[in-house]
């Protein structure tokens, strides 16, 4: 894994849903355009200095390959980050990033056929607008259907431009929003009212079934609408190898269930040996960079895998583990953001 950070441009800089969004596109310096390329449906870890104190985070792109390099973020109340971004981040400041990464990406083929359903919900979309229009530009065979869920028509992330694929590929892109409080003022109305649920799911599917048997279902909300979607297509006989999600704003499951004891844990990282004391309730990341090590890490909620390493010796508790599928887990995959000791000796190692 590439952990160099580079610096960034922010050569535009667009409000979405009247500010409670902001999008960015990036320049790229000279001699790292190959560098920077990505998957549909990865993201960007990106680190921030804001008033002397160091933040990281992982924002997807919400473009699709070949185009700008763009994130958008949406505000959160009390987000350090978000409010950053919306409120004082300007064309031509520049933000230190990763290379694109993640395990949620599509990979489009030029000569496959295959149907793709997109379940989304609030910024869950950045994410598939890019597979989307990945799908639409390069995978001509392909058709794809979106199921958006939002609160109302003015919190819906590129409404026009959803609408402008839509009207663009009548045969190969349907568009359904879910409006779970629609306004009686507004002109447009949704297909549905309520929530992305288990009888959403089934009317899309039923209403637009499968073209091709190659049927691929791709997921991003909050970890609750992941979680019962994927409940929902389990249900309708969809196997579960087909199905693809990732959650925004944390991991799907937290376990906190336990605390975690204090230990001494041998790191190795970069090939060099470490001991490092975990003190009881402690992550192994807070215990390194407390020991003034300097491992990869970024979203710090185990959905980005940034700081995955591999338990050697001893066992250890995951809080949450969204980034690794259960292969990896079971060959002692673990994430340090989301690990706490479970025996008061381990030996972990990183790249």
């Amino acid at each position: 894994m590439n952990t160099e950070f580079h610096n960034l441009t922010v050569a535009e800089r667009r409000e979405e849903i009247g500010g409670d969004a902001t999008s960015l596109t990036f320049a790229i310096p000279a001699g790292l355009e190959t560098h920077f390329q990505w998957q549909a449906g990865q993201h960007l870890p990106l680190r921030f200095v804001v008033d002397g104190q160091e933040h990281r985070r992982c924002y997807t792109i919400s473009n699709p390959p070949g185009a700008p390099l763009r994130i958008t973020v949406k505000r959160v109340t009390g987000g350090v980050i978000s409010n950053y971004v919306a409120d004082r981040l300007a064309v031509g400041d520049t933000i230190e990033a990763q290379l694109p990464l993640g395990r949620f990406a599509l990979k489009p083929g030029n000569m496959k056929r295959r149907t793709h359903y997109f379940f989304g919900a609030g910024s869950g979309i950045t994410p598939l607008f890019s597979m989307i229009n990945a799908v639409l530009l390069s995978e001509p065979h392909s058709v794809a259907h979106l199921i958006y869920g939002n609160k109302n028509a003015k919190s819906i992330i590129f409404r026009e431009e959803l609408g402008a694929l839509s009207a663009a590929h009548p045969g190969r892109f349907t568009l359904r929003h879910v409006l779970s409080s629609p306004s009686v003022w507004t002109w447009s109305s949704p297909w549905r009212n309520g929530r992305v649920d288990a009888e959403t799911i089934a009317a899309a599917i039923t209403e637009t079934p499968p073209v091709a048997q190659d049927v691929q279902y791709w997921i991003c909300g909050p970890g609750e609408m992941n979680k019962s979607t994927r409940s929902a297509l389990l249900g309708l006989d969809v196997p579960d190898n087909r199905i693809h999600l990732e959650s925004f704003g944390g991991a799907a499951t937290i376990d906190t269930s336990v605390e975690g004891i204090a230990a001494t844990a041998f790191i190795t990282l970069n090939g060099a040996a470490h001991t490092v004391s975990v003190a009881s309730g402690q992550t192994i990341l807070e215990a390194m960079l407390a020991a003034g090590l300097m491992p990869n890490f970024s979203c710090q909620s185990g959905v980005c895998g940034s700081c995955k390493a591999n338990l050697k010796k001893g066992r250890v508790h995951m809080r949450a583990q969204m980034a690794l599928d259960d292969q990896e887990v079971a060959a002692g995959g673990i994430l340090t953001c989301q690990s706490v000791a479970e025996t008061d000796t381990i030996a972990i190692e990183l790249p």
